[in-house]
């Protein structure tokens, strides 16, 4: 049970520092160019553009995080009178987005970016999440 508990925690402060820096995201948002975000375009892509200067400032891996899953955690966080600093559009607009949040082996986030898209995951890449709200992407060094 310890490991679960710590995994559970693991995934929790991920979105916890995600969410502190949630209207920024925002703000700095990319629109997916499809209706929908496209694993190996849109994220593997994000990666693969940036690859040099993620490996440079010692990422080793990217975890993609499901928009809706920061949107629910937001909301029961907001319930419990945290996190009342983002507007109901910007949640709603979250809904259908992905966070890609590069790290390095200390958890220390070197770049994140938030892509959004008017339909959300494509059916492939919904399939690679598994269930789960975090796809890990390892960087090779």
């Amino acid at each position: 049970m310890g490991v679960l508990r710590e995994i559970g925690r693991f995934v929790g402060n991920i979105f916890e520092l995600i969410a502190c820096a949630i209207v920024g995201l925002i703000a700095a948002a990319i629109w997916a160019i499809a209706f929908v975000i496209d694993l190996v375009t849109d994220v593997l892509g994000w990666i693969n553009d940036r690859i040099e200067e993620l490996l440079d400032e010692g990422a080793t891996e990217v975890n993609t995080i499901k928009g809706s899953a920061l949107s629910d955690f937001i909301k029961q966080n907001q319930a419990q009178g945290r996190y009342t600093e983002i507007s109901l559009n910007d949640l709603n607009a979250m809904r259908n987005s992905v966070v890609n949040v590069a790290m390095n082996n200390n958890g220390e986030i070197i770049d994140d970016q938030m892509i959004r898209s008017n339909g959300g995951l494509s059916s492939q890449a919904n399939e690679q999440f598994r269930g789960e709200p975090i796809l890990k992407i390892r960087i090779p060094a």
